[in-house]
C-alpha cells in the first residue's frame, strides 16, 4: 500500500466508484465520492483535494468499453464456471489486474472490461477438473493493436489459477515477434526474467508483476526463454516435470520448433485402451496470436476429393499444430487475430483419419470491441461508426505523399538503389518525428506526463537490401542535421528555421484542431510552447542518430522496449513490422508498402492503436490509394463484426454462422487465394431487383425502433399526393403516397433494425444503392405504400386504424420465442408490386410476363411478373411497400400491439449501377441457397 495520502485517496475512492452501477458514475457521484475520500484521509491528519480527486476520477472514468460479443456451441460443453467462480484463487489474475491498473495506467473501465471479457471466454472452455477427452476450439478476435495480447494474458492468467496445467503461445515466424510475446509475458504473468528460470529464487530475476505480493501462487515455469525458442538443445536438456509445476511454453510457428515440442510433451503420455498415446490429467491451454497466418491450411486437396480423405496432407504448421493438440486428452485451443478472413473461410466438417477435425472455431468465437480510446480506422479516417451517435471528422493526422515515385517505385524489386536525394515528404516525416519526441519529453518535464518510449516507421519495401539502404540514408540525414542544430551559419540557421516553421504550419494548428473536439478527450495532451519543445531539440536528435534500426531477417536489430529509460527508435523494416510487432509509443509512420489483401494490409496498420495524451503528434505519410484501401477494408471489417454481434443475438452456433466479407475493392482481395479455397464471391446488385425482409427482428428494442421508424415516415408524407388516377394501385385499405421525396425514404431506411440474414436487404447497402443512383439522377421520386392485412389485430397510422398483414413462419413452424428471427417465404402480396405505374406501364409489363410465359410453355398468368414490373418501371422512380406484419406467433413479446415492420423495396433496372461482390464461406453458400429454395412461397389473400 502507497504512503502517499493522495495515492491512497484516489485508490479509495477509485474502489468506491467501482462498486457502483456504470449508470451511477455520473459528475456528482464523482463529486461525492472525492469528498468521502477527503473526509477519510482528513480523520487519518492527512490533508488531501477533493477537486484534484474528483478530476483524477473524471479523467480515470472517462473511457467507455463495449460488451464482448460471442457466438457458442452449447453441444458437449459442460457448464462449470457459475459453480467454480468463487472457489478459485485468482492469484495470477489479481496480480495482474493489479499491475495493469497501479503500474501501466489502465482506466478503470478497461480493467473491468478485459475482467469481464476474459471471464466469458475462460467460461465457454471446459473446466479444466473435467473427466474424460475434451477439445475446444475458438476465435477471439478484435482490431489491430487493440489489445489482444492484454486479453491473451489475462486469459492465461485466469486458466492457470483454475487449473490449465500447460500453456503454449504460438506466435508469428519471426523471432522478433516471439521475443516480444515472452518478454511481455515474463513482465506481465510470469513475474520473473525466463533467461533465469532455473535461479528464480534471486531476488534480482524478479521483474514486472514478479514485485508484487501473491499468495498461494500455483508454480509456473516457462520451458522457453526471450533468447530461446523450443530448439534441439532445449529439447534435450528441459529436466522439467509437467505433473508437478505448471508450464508456458512461447514458440514460432516453425514446423521443426513445433515438432520438438510434440516430441518432448509426448514423453509425458501413455497408451489408452483403443491405441492412442495422450497425455491425460494434464489440461492444456493452446493461444494461437495471429491465427489467421501460418496455422491455416492452404494445401488444396485432389481433384474431386476433400480435406478429410486420408490422403490428404495439410500444411506443416496446420499439421503440427493440430497434431499436438491430438496428443492431448483434454485441450482448448483459442485462436487470436485483428484479421479473421482467413479462419472464417477454414471448412467446418473436415475430418482427417489421422489429423481430425481442422481449426474451424466450432466451440465459439468472441468479438471485442474496443474502448472509446482506442484510435482505429474509424476515428482515423472519420468513418461512421455503428456504435455511435458521434459524426466523425477524419483526424488532422494524416499527409499523402505524392512525390515517391522516382525514390520507391510501386514496383521494385531487391536490386532497386533508391536515389541519395530522398522525397521530401520523408525529410518532412522524419522533422515531424523529431519535433514530436521533443514535444513528449516537454510534456514530461513540465506537466509530469508519464514518460514512454518513442518510434518511428518507414516501412517502404519488403526487400531486406533496400530497407539497409533506405536506413543509411536516414542516418545520414540524421546526423546532418545533429551537426547543423548548433551550426550559426546559414545551413544551421536553415534547419532551425525549418523546424520552427513545421511547428507554427502544421503542429499548433492541428493541436488547436484536436484539443477542440469532444470525442478526443484524454489523447491530446496538455499544451507546450515551441521554446520549451526547441530547447530538447538537440537531445532528440543525438538519440535519433544512434536509434535507426533495421528490422528484418538478416540484421541483429532487435526492438528493445524493456528498459526504464524511453527509447527513441526509427525502425526500417517490412515483413517484421506487418505482424503483431508492437511498436512502443509510436507517433509518426511513414508508409508506401502496397499490399493486395485485406488482412496483411491491415495489420501493416501499426499506427493503430492507443496514443493517450500524444494523438495531437502522430502523422501518418501515405499515398491517397493507401488511404481509400483502409477505409474499404475497415468497412468490411466493420461489418463482419456487426454480422457476428447480430448472430449473436440470435442465439446461433459458430456453425451455423454464414459469414461474408465485402469483397471487389480494385486491387485487392479478402486473402490470399490458397486461404479462401473453401469460399465462393457472390454478386449483388440492387438494380431491377425486389431486396425484402425475409427475416424479420423480434427484440422488444427492434419492434419499437422499427415501428416508430414508420410512424415518422408517414409523418414526413402526409403532405405528399394521394395515388393520382392513372397510377395502378391494389384494392384495400393501405395507406398510399405518390412524388414521395427520396430523403424521406433514406430516413426510414437508415438504422433500421434489420436482420443481416437477408444480404441485398441490408438498409446499409440500400442506403448506399439510392444515394448513389441519386447522383445520377434515378430513384429520385417514390411512391410509398402501407399494407393493410386481414389480421384481427389493428394498429395507428397517420390518424387511420389499419389491420395488420399475416405471414406464417416457414418451415411449419407455428411459434418462435422472441428475440428469434421471424422468417417468412415472401413478403410481399401478389399484387402489390405494380404499386405506383401507370395503367401503359402495367399493360406493358402483362403483355410482356403472357410472352414469357408462353414461350417456357406455362399456364396463362393472372398478373405481370415483377421482374417485368421492375424492367418497366421509370428509372427515377422506386416503390417501398411497408408490411406491419402480426407478431401473434411470437412468443415473449413485451410489446404484443405492435406489428413487426417489415419492407421491400420495387427497384427499376439500371444502365449506372455497379454491384458489390462479396466472399462468404461455405455455411453462407448453403443458407444462400435454401432462402432461394423458401423464395417460391406465396403468401396469403393479404391486401
Amino acid at each position: 500500500m502507497t504512503n502517499d495520502p493522495m495515492r491512497l485517496a484516489l485508490q479509495i475512492a477509485e474502489t468506491m466508484v467501482l462498486e457502483m452501477e456504470r449508470p451511477e458514475r455520473t459528475p456528482d457521484a464523482m463529486r461525492a465520492v472525492a469528498e468521502q475520500a477527503r473526509l477519510m484521509m482528513a480523520a487519518t491528519g492527512k490533508d488531501v483535494s477533493a477537486e484534484r480527486i474528483t478530476r483524477e476520477l473524471e479523467s480515470r472514468f472517462e473511457v467507455w468499453v463495449p460488451r464482448e460479443v460471442w457466438v457458442e456451441d452449447p453441444e458437449g460443453h459442460v457448464s462449470w464456471f457459475p459453480g467454480r467462480e468463487k472457489k478459485i484463487e485468482w492469484n495470477y489474475w489479481e496480480r495482474y489486474r493489479t499491475w495493469l491498473t497501479h503500474r501501466v495506467g489502465w482506466k478503470p473501465q478497461a480493467v473491468e472490461a478485459l475482467n469481464e471479457a476474459t471471464k466469458t471466454t475462460l467460461s465457454l472452455l471446459e473446466d479444466p477438473e473435467r473427466p474424460g477427452e475434451w477439445r475446444v476450439k475458438g476465435l477471439t478476435y478484435g482490431q489491430v493493436q487493440s489489445g489482444k495480447t492484454a486479453n491473451y494474458t489475462g486469459l492465461i492468467c485466469k486458466a492457470v489459477d483454475a487449473g490449465y496445467q500447460v500453456v503454449i503461445v504460438l506466435t508469428g515466424a519471426h523471432e522478433s515477434l516471439r521475443h516480444q510475446t515472452q518478454a511481455r509475458l515474463d513482465l506481465e504473468f510470469l513475474g520473473f526474467n525466463s533467461r533465469f528460470t532455473r535461479q528464480r529464487t534471486a531476488e534480482s530475476t524478479y521483474i514486472g508483476v514478479g514485485n508484487l505480493s501473491m499468495k498461494n501462487p500455483p508454480l509456473c515455469l516457462s520451458i522457453t526463454t526471450r533468447d530461446k525458442d523450443f530448439n534441439a538443445n532445449v529439447l534435450e536438456t528441459t529436466p522439467v516435470d509437467p505433473r508437478r509445476v505448471r508450464l508456458l511454453a512461447v514458440v514460432k510457428k516453425h514446423s521443426q520448433i513445433l515438432g520438438n515440442l510434440a516430441d518432448w510433451l509426448g514423453t509425458f503420455a501413455t497408451e489408452q485402451p483403443d491405441g492412442r498415446r495422450l497425455i491425460t490429467d494434464l489440461p492444456l491451454l493452446l493461444i494461437d496470436d495471429e491465427a489467421d497466418y501460418a496455422s491455416v491450411d492452404t494445401r488444396r486437396p485432389r481433384r474431386g476429393r476433400t480435406a478429410s480423405d486420408p490422403d490428404h496432407d495439410p500444411t506443416a504448421i496446420n499439421r503440427r499444430i493440430r497434431d499436438l493438440l491430438n496428443r492431448f486428452e483434454k485441450r482448448a485451443y483459442v485462436a487470436y487475430t485483428a484479421t479473421p478472413f482467413a479462419n472464417i473461410f477454414v471448412s467446418n466438417d473436415t475430418n482427417h483419419p489421422r489429423f481430425g477435425d481442422d481449426l474451424f472455431p466450432s466451440s465459439f468465437m468472441v468479438t471485442l470491441s474496443p474502448p472509446s480510446n482506442y484510435c482505429g480506422p474509424e476515428v482515423v479516417f472519420g468513418l461512421e461508426d455503428q456504435t455511435s451517435d458521434i459524426a466523425r471528422d477524419p483526424l488532422p493526422v494524416t499527409r499523402l505523399v505524392s512525390d515517391e515515385a522516382a525514390w520507391m517505385p510501386d514496383r521494385h524489386d531487391k536490386h532497386h538503389v533508391p536515389p541519395d536525394a530522398m522525397p521530401p515528404s520523408l525529410c518532412q516525416a522524419l522533422d515531424a518525428f523529431v519535433v514530436a519526441t521533443a514535444v513528449r519529453k516537454a510534456r514530461t518535464e513540465h506537466f509530469g506526463a508519464r514518460p514512454g518510449h518513442n518510434t518511428m516507421l518507414v516501412h517502404v519495401t519488403r526487400y531486406t537490401p533496400v530497407q539497409a539502404t533506405v536506413a543509411r540514408q536516414l542516418v545520414a540525414r540524421l546526423k546532418e542535421m545533429d551537426n547543423l542544430w548548433g551550426d550559426r551559419g546559414a545551413r544551421g540557421a536553415a534547419l532551425r528555421e525549418r523546424l520552427r516553421n513545421l511547428w507554427k504550419e502544421d503542429f499548433e494548428p492541428t493541436y488547436d484542431t484536436m484539443a477542440q473536439r469532444g470525442d478526443l478527450t484524454g489523447m491530446v495532451g496538455e499544451p507546450v510552447t515551441y521554446e520549451q519543445v526547441e530547447a530538447l531539440l538537440p537531445e532528440v536528435l543525438a538519440e535519433c542518430v544512434t536509434g535507426v534500426k533495421i528490422i528484418n531477417g538478416e540484421v541483429a536489430d532487435v526492438l528493445e522496449y524493456e528498459s526504464a529509460t524511453p527509447a527513441t527508435v526509427i525502425a526500417v523494416g517490412g515483413d517484421k513490422l506487418s505482424r503483431g510487432l508492437t511498436l512502443e509509443g509510436l507517433t509518426v509512420s511513414y508508409y508506401l508498402r502496397a499490399s493486395r489483401t485485406y488482412d496483411t494490409l491491415m495489420q501493416m496498420g501499426r499506427w493503430f492503436g492507443y496514443r493517450s495524451g500524444y494523438l495531437d503528434v502522430t502523422r501518418l505519410y501515405t499515398t491517397r490509394e493507401l488511404v481509400d484501401s483502409y477505409i474499404h477494408i475497415a468497412r468490411a471489417n466493420r461489418e463482419l463484426m456487426d454480422l457476428v454481434s447480430f448472430l449473436s443475438e440470435t442465439d446461433r452456433r459458430p456453425s451455423d454462422v454464414g459469414l461474408r466479407v465485402m469483397d471487389g475493392f480494385p486491387h485487392l482481395k479478402v486473402t490470399n487465394a490458397a486461404k479462401m479455397r473453401n469460399s465462393a464471391t457472390i454478386s449483388l446488385s440492387s438494380a431491377g431487383q425486389r431486396p425484402e425482409t425475409l427475416y424479420m427482428r423480434t427484440s422488444e428494442g427492434a419492434v419499437a425502433e422499427n415501428f416508430d421508424r414508420l410512424e415518422r415516415l408517414v409523418d414526413a408524407i402526409q403532405g405528399c399526393p394521394e395515388l393520382v388516377p392513372g397510377f395502378f394501385r391494389p384494392s384495400g385499405r393501405g395507406f398510399f403516397r405518390g412524388d414521395v421525396p427520396v430523403k424521406a425514404v433514406l430516413e426510414f431506411l437508415d438504422g433500421f433494425a434489420a436482420s443481416p440474414k437477408v444480404l441485398q436487404a441490408s438498409p446499409k447497402l440500400l442506403v448506399d444503392y439510392i444515394t448513389g443512383q441519386s447522383a445520377h439522377g434515378e430513384l429520385t421520386h417514390w411512391t410509398v405504400a402501407v399494407a393493410s392485412g386481414a389480421s384481427d389485430r389493428t394498429f395507428s397510422l397517420g390518424g387511420q386504424e389499419f389491420r395488420q398483414v399475416s405471414r406464417k413462419l416457414v418451415e411449419g413452424i407455428s411459434s418462435i420465442q422472441a428475440g428469434t428471427d421471424f422468417q417468412v417465404g415472401v413478403l410481399v402480396g401478389p399484387e402489390h408490386e405494380a404499386t405506383g405505374l401507370s395503367e401503359e406501364q402495367y399493360r406493358r409489363a402483362f403483355e410482356e410476363t403472357k410472352v414469357e410465359f408462353a414461350r417456357k410453355g406455362r399456364k396463362p398468368p393472372q398478373r405481370p411478373s415483377g421482374r417485368a414490373i421492375r424492367g418497366h418501371r421509370d428509372s427515377r422512380e422506386g416503390l417501398l411497400l411497408v408490411y406491419p406484419v402480426d407478431s401473434k406467433p411470437v412468443r415473449g413479446m413485451m410489446q404484443e400491439d405492435l406489428p413487426l415492420v417489415g419492407y421491400a423495396l420495387s427497384l427499376p433496372n439500371s444502365n449506372t449501377a455497379r454491384p458489390i461482390n462479396y466472399r462468404v464461406n461455405e455455411i453462407y453458400l448453403k443458407d444462400l441457397q435454401q432462402m432461394m429454395s423458401d423464395a417460391g412461397d406465396v403468401p396469403e389473400d393479404d391486401e
